[in-house]
């Protein structure tokens, strides 16, 4: 027995699948980072799929940001987005979610020497480092610097209104929440140690977002230019080596 309903319907169907097979894949990963020749063709904020070949030549080095972590490529050679990693580094990739700030202890002895980026999460902002600071909903905001050999008093200051509050950090101490009573909103704020003329200007820019999805929130951060929380989250990366597949 043959089928004999509407060909309406079987036309309907069969450009539904064809409009399905010719559409685009979704792109699985974002560069954040690109130099060399290779920057003319992959530039900051191109998105890849994870089908994409990439070649890498000589002086190339290409940084994305992926649903499960940062990848970054260095040496010449072949490389499909989506492949196995083949790791040539011990770099554990958190996409920026490895934690507060800590002292940490060996031997019982706090470690408090200065720490890098890698050890900031995207919401605590560096209090040290001017520019935009991005804000999104369900998000709390809480202040990081990166050296706590000492104990040090903050001043933080609304330009808008000239309204401010003071955050005490204890030796050993990298970061400190957001004072409750003092709402981080959009605006220019001003950042100064107690009793210094040195001050840092930051700009809360309120971004909507899905903080959860990792190519959201980068693609975000890097079209507001809020540099210094895209270095905390893609600080941890993991190195991946060519493919075998030819040069």
């Amino acid at each position: 027995m043959f089928y004999t309903g509407s060909k309406s319907v079987l036309y309907a169907a069969a450009g539904v699948a064809l409009a399905s097979m010719a559409a685009p894949a979704m792109a699985d990963a974002l560069v954040t980072n690109s130099s060399g020749a290779i920057a003319r063709e992959y530039p900051r904020g191109t998105r890849l799929d994870d089908n994409q070949v990439i070649r890498l030549r000589a002086g190339d080095r290409l940084t994305v940001l992926t649903s499960s972590g940062t990848r970054q490529y260095s040496r010449p050679g072949r490389y499909r987005i989506g492949a196995a990693l083949r790791v040539a580094s011990s770099g554990v990739t958190t996409n920026g979610r490895n934690g507060v700030a800590r002292t940490g202890v060996s031997r019982g002895v706090p470690q408090i020497a200065p720490i890098s980026a890698a050890n900031r999460t995207v919401w605590q902002m560096d209090i040290n480092q001017a520019g935009a600071f991005c804000i999104a909903d369900n998000e709390p905001v809480s202040l990081w610097r990166s050296n706590a050999s000492e104990a040090a008093e903050v001043v933080i200051t609304r330009t808008a209104d000239g309204q401010s509050m003071t955050v005490r950090f204890p030796v050993g101490q990298f970061s400190h929440s957001w004072p409750d009573n003092f709402a981080a909103g959009s605006g220019t704020y001003m950042i100064a140690a107690a009793g210094s003329d040195a001050h840092t200007h930051i700009d809360l820019l309120p971004i909507d977002v899905d903080a959860e999805d990792p190519l959201a929130l980068g693609s975000a951060l890097l079209s507001n230019e809020c540099e210094v929380q895209l270095e905390a989250y893609t600080a941890n990366y993991e190195t991946v080596e060519p493919d075998g597949s030819g040069g």
